[in-house]
């Protein structure tokens, strides 16, 4: 899927009027506020206009790490977290495992990001 259609889907579930507005290289999440709701459904509409089987967590698989002690426990990536972590960005953008807040991961989630993503799934 090219950015363009992987910036109108998001454009569509936001309620953008013109999906010129997004820069396919800035946070959905951040910059443009997407909501755990929105992201729900730009995961699912995603996989209708891709034609590929995938899950909301498969397309950003964060929030379920976090929930893994194996990879986050006690407010801190693991060891096995950060490595996993690593295989995920370090294809898509310059990745030194500092400062791994959710906020900071959040800023990784571009159409850019998505259309690697889906590449890889």
């Amino acid at each position: 899927m090219i950015a363009e259609e992987i910036a109108r889907v998001a454009a569509g579930v936001m309620y953008f009027d013109d999906v010129s507005e997004i820069d396919f290289k800035r946070s959905l999440f951040n910059d443009y506020s997407m909501s755990s709701l929105d992201f729900v459904d730009f995961a699912f509409e995603l996989k209708d206009n891709s034609g590929k089987e995938f899950s909301p967590d498969e397309l950003w698989p964060i929030n379920l790490m976090m929930k893994n002690p194996d990879f986050y426990t006690n407010g801190e990536w693991t060891d096995i977290g950060k490595e996993a972590l690593s295989k995920i960005f370090s294809d898509f953008t310059p990745f030194d495992g500092a400062n791994l807040s959710a906020e900071r991961l959040h800023e990784f989630f571009s159409v850019n990001f998505i259309q690697h993503r889906l590449a890889n799934i």
